[in-house]
């Protein structure tokens, strides 16, 4: 295994441990139990979205075709340092900022949304812990 394939073996994993809760959890349901998010775009988002939708097979189908997509640009990127440093930081601090987001929404409606837990842990601190791994094996 090279450098570039650990770091996107960490950043992988960093994202799918995160979105096995998200079809694990319906945050549509968690929505209709909370009655809103108190952000009119943010609920229809939530409503219209199939990875938040009701439908377990239609979160684990999106999900899928997550995992699809970041094995094409592994794929794309895998042989230079470079790109795998740019494309896998990228999306740990996008993943990041969802953490944040799930966080966020959970305070505001005092009640926990699911992707909560795994914006905890590993969430926040294992985003850092990736990307100072990404540093590191993309040197």
């Amino acid at each position: 295994m090279t450098d570039t394939d650990r770091a996107w073996a960490w950043t992988a994993l960093l994202l799918g441990i995160h979105q096995s809760e998200e079809v694990a959890l319906s945050i549509a349901a968690w929505l209709s139990d909370v009655g809103t998010t108190g952000i009119g775009w943010f609920d229809e988002h939530i409503r219209t979205n199939p990875l938040a939708g009701t439908n377990p097979a239609a979160r684990a189908g999106v999900v899928a075709g997550q995992g699809v997509a970041l094995w094409v640009v592994y794929r794309l990127t895998r042989d230079s340092r470079t790109l795998t440093r740019w494309v896998t930081s990228a999306l740990v601090l996008s993943w990041a900022a969802a953490f944040c987001m799930h966080l966020g929404m959970s305070a505001r409606t005092r009640s926990f949304m699911p992707g909560t837990a795994t914006s905890i842990i590993p969430g926040i601190p294992g985003a850092i812990w990736v990307l100072r791994r990404i540093r590191e094996l993309t040197a």
